[in-house]
């Protein structure tokens, strides 16, 4: 069959305008499919036409399709462009081409007259008209928003409908404006609990009495130094009326009002990338761009071929090229609602192929596990392109990300086999702590010179994980003639599991001469040898009573590996991927590291350093994995409003974050999703805030009946640990709303839950309030300092990076709610004063 390359985004033509098009275009697509030259399609040039590749086809009597046809050898490309009344196709044909962009070699459909006014004077003329262009834009995108949530709400009523209709019997009528079809999935996509509703810029949900709406930012955007409308158009050749309007922008709403409508797909995300720490060459590289000096005067067919399949151009276009790609066109279903969507940068970070380990970061919501995801699949593909056995990990730090992972995965390639033991061939998918139990349990009792290197006693029983906190033993035992800031069990375990397990410490000797990169705490010889003798007595007590931290087992299970490796064993994977790599320990990195040879395409880590809310902080190349030169950022999110993820970054503000390169983290992030401001509930004491919150909930749920939104599950209220959880739905209960507590188990259906935060890590939902955040909530030894300086202030950046993960849970609304005084974390948002 011809390939059939079709716009991936909104067309600007006539079925915007007569949806009853839709369903004339599955059938227009089967007989361009099956044989073009069909006489019921009439496929023909146009006479006057400027491109001689431009055709127009028959879709109906009335209407008639604009496309190009491209001369690939055995079988056509035709380039799809739009569906038009007769007499305004004919008109468009003859002023439309498809050509290489002669700055960056991707393919485009434009008008003529665009294509060459690019020069000098159309570059003043876009400086004229840069704000009516930006105004435009904002209006264009208001109608967008405003047409998605009518969608929404027809769509809702739909389902209301149905519901109705089963349990009556009686046949369903479609309602007006439903669409048909699942839902969104991808980067841009829910991936937690129940669906989303879309928030017309004047739909202003109504607020508690008592609430404080925080107004968000809104700042300016920060473009690289240098950049001009010249060198977007030269250098990326980015339109420059496009351009003009970008550099005219003053607030960052504009900007991404103006990519969300750019003509160009791919040049409202370059411009997005360039305004939060790209630069010239990162665009070129994610979105496949040539030089100028490297494009070619004249586009013969196999170059527009060629340039159809950039990153650039594969934003804008959707390349159908076999069966099933045409049986789901035809089903009417958009090509966002049945493929995972990719954006440019993202699919540049899945293709590439790096010389060695590889490091992405990014906010939440930017898309990080969508790329692990897609990337695991990709690995697995061109495994079997070279004839290999698949052997890949992908790997996170809790057992449920790992099984939404293994979903995830099984979604975007059923054919992928997965596996259930280390080291055979297929796909893994699994906790690392699960890993090392499954390499410790099949070394058996070889194991005893490896725990002679690593623990510096030789021990065969290592499998069962210590209940009890053995430092607490060990400093009683042995901690008096350590000074009094060192005599904390956190300290000891820091220390232990960040500096001697790394670096297999087994004498006093040893420990002196180490290094400590990090930790904050000078130890002189005196102190080290005090130091030691807890430790000594810390593994003395676990020998005799056969048992092991989780840090010793991912330990002894790398050097397990570490041995194999050196007499020849091979190691058991060739890929390993991580999500949410923040949370790892030195144990964690190391055994990742010995999983997998050193090489191309050995070692994939997802990360956001906002997000530890784990482990303690590591630097990567402290632990043998080195990714300088092989780490990229994210910068899109794609899951939070901008008012949201404004709140979100004022509570990170304060803290200093570092990368898994021991670099300052960045948190400048975009969001095109616009929503209503967050709320903040103040309440004199316990009781009124479990009023607050209960009157909360009463009004989102009365909000979703009248927006015909049945999914209260996707509402959740947010709290710092388990006692609090249960005395929050008691509380509701007694005041009439019924809501769901969650531990372990999935999110059920039907009412609101109640989860820690830590629960919801990974899980989004709609609406979030995130209940009595308060200086009472801060963990009491932590309030009480019971820490070393270094590690009190990394326990209080965790709790930071906890608040920012909660309240980025939320996609549409959120509202933040204490008793007494404010948590010291919400410092700086406007109104927690």
């Amino acid at each position: 069959m011809p390939a059939i390359v079709w716009p991936s985004s909104k067309v600007k033509d006539a079925t915007a305008k007569d949806p009853s098009l839709q369903a004339k275009v599955g059938s227009f697509l089967n007989k361009l499919a099956s044989d073009a030259t069909s006489s019921g399609l009439h496929v023909e040039p146009i006479r006057n036409a400027r491109d001689k590749r431009v055709r127009t086809a028959r879709v109906t009597g009335f209407y008639r399709a604009v496309l190009f046809e491209l001369n690939a050898g055995t079988e056509p490309v035709y380039v799809f462009h739009g569906i038009w009344p007769h007499d305004d196709a004919i008109k468009i044909a003859e002023s439309v081409t498809v050509r290489i962009n002669p700055a960056n070699g991707t393919t485009e459909v434009t008008r003529i007259q665009d294509a060459i006014a690019q020069g000098a004077d159309a570059v003043e003329q876009a400086r004229r008209e840069a704000q009516a262009k930006l105004d435009a834009a904002q209006r264009e995108a208001a109608e967008i928003a405003r047409e998605a949530a009518r969608l929404q709400a027809a769509n809702a009523q739909a389902r209301q409908d149905a519901a109705s209709a089963a349990t009556s019997g009686s046949p369903v009528q479609p309602t007006a404006g439903a669409v048909q079809g699942g839902p969104a999935t991808g980067a841009g996509a829910a991936t937690g609990t129940g669906g989303t509703t879309a928030l017309a810029p004047d739909a202003t949900p109504k607020p508690l009495p008592d609430a404080v709406v925080v107004k968000g930012r809104d700042a300016a955007p920060t473009w690289p130094q240098g950049l001009s409308i010249e060198v977007l158009r030269d250098e990326l050749g980015i339109d420059v009326r496009l351009a003009a309007a970008a550099l005219a922008a003053t607030r960052e709403s504009q900007l991404l009002d103006l990519a969300a409508t750019a003509e160009v797909p791919w040049q409202g995300e370059a411009l997005l990338a360039l305004a939060t720490g790209s630069t010239i060459d990162d665009v070129r590289d994610d979105f496949q761009l040539r030089r100028p000096e490297h494009v070619a005067a004249d586009s013969s067919d196999s170059e527009l071929i060629e340039g159809l399949r950039t990153r650039a151009a594969r934003s804008s276009f959707t390349w159908i090229e076999n069966d099933e790609d045409l049986r789901r066109a035809i089903d009417g279903l958009t090509f966002a609602q049945w493929q995972v969507f990719l954006h440019p940068q993202q699919r540049a970070l899945v293709d590439s192929r790096p010389n060695g380990p590889m490091r992405i970061s990014g906010g939440a919501g930017t898309g990080k596990t969508v790329v692990a995801v897609h990337r695991t699949v990709e690995l697995a593909r061109r495994d079997a392109a070279a004839k290999q056995e698949p052997h890949i990990l992908l790997t996170t730090y809790t057992r449920n990300l790992a099984d939404d992972l293994r979903r995830q995965v099984a979604e975007l390639d059923p054919s992928l086999e997965f596996t259930e033991r280390v080291g055979q061939p297929g796909l893994m998918v699994s906790g690392l702590d699960k890993v090392a139990r499954a390499i410790l349990q099949r070394a058996g009792d070889a194991i005893a010179d490896t725990a002679t290197q690593v623990l510096g006693r030789r021990r065969t029983n290592v499998l069962t994980v210590t209940r009890k906190n053995l430092w607490d033993d060990a400093l009683t035992l042995t901690g008096e003639d350590l000074p009094e800031n060192l005599r904390s069990t956190d300290f000891l375990e820091s220390e232990y599991e960040l500096v001697v397990l790394p670096q297999r410490v087994t004498t006093l000797q040893q420990y002196l001469r180490i290094r400590r990169p990090g930790r904050g705490v000078a130890l002189d010889r005196r102190k080290r040898a005090a130091v030691w003798n807890v430790i000594e007595k810390y593994r003395d007590r676990s020998a005799e009573l056969g048992v092991a931290s989780f840090a010793e087992l991912l330990a002894l299970a790398a050097a397990w590996l570490d041995a194999e490796a050196a007499r020849g064993v091979p190691r058991p994977y060739r890929h390993v991927l991580v999500d949410e790599a923040q949370d790892l320990t030195p144990a964690h990195l190391q055994l990742l590291r010995a999983l997998v040879e050193p090489g191309p395409d050995d070692l994939f880590l997802a990360e956001d350093s906002h997000q530890r809310i784990y482990g303690k902080k590591i630097t990567l190349s402290h632990y043998g994995i080195q990714v300088r030169g092989r780490s990229r950022r994210l910068t899109r999110n794609y899951r939070t409003t901008r008012q949201n993820l404004d709140l979100a970054f004022e509570i990170l503000e304060r803290g200093k974050f570092e990368d898994l390169e021991g670099q300052a983290e960045q948190h400048h992030y975009v969001s095109p999703r616009s929503g209503p401001e967050p709320l903040l509930l103040h309440a004199k004491d316990h009781a009124a805030e479990l009023d607050d919150a209960a009157a909360l909930l009463n009004l989102w749920l009365d909000e979703d009946r009248a927006a015909g939104v049945d999914a209260p599950e996707s509402i959740a209220v947010l709290v710092r640990d388990r006692y609090q959880r249960d005395n929050v739905v008691t509380g509701l209960a007694h005041r009439g709303v019924e809501v769901r507590p969650v531990d372990r188990e999935a999110v059920g259906r039907g009412r609101p839950v109640v989860m820690t935060m830590h629960r919801a890590k990974g899980l989004e939902f709609r609406k979030v309030l995130l209940f009595d955040v308060s200086v009472e909530a801060i963990p009491r030894s932590l309030r009480e300092q019971e820490y070393s300086e270094a590690d009190h202030d990394d326990a209080l950046l965790r709790e930071r990076s906890l608040l920012y993960v909660a309240a980025t849970r939320a996609r549409d609304q959120l509202a933040i709610s204490w008793s007494g005084q404010a948590s010291p974390l919400l410092e700086g948002v406007h109104g927690a004063a």
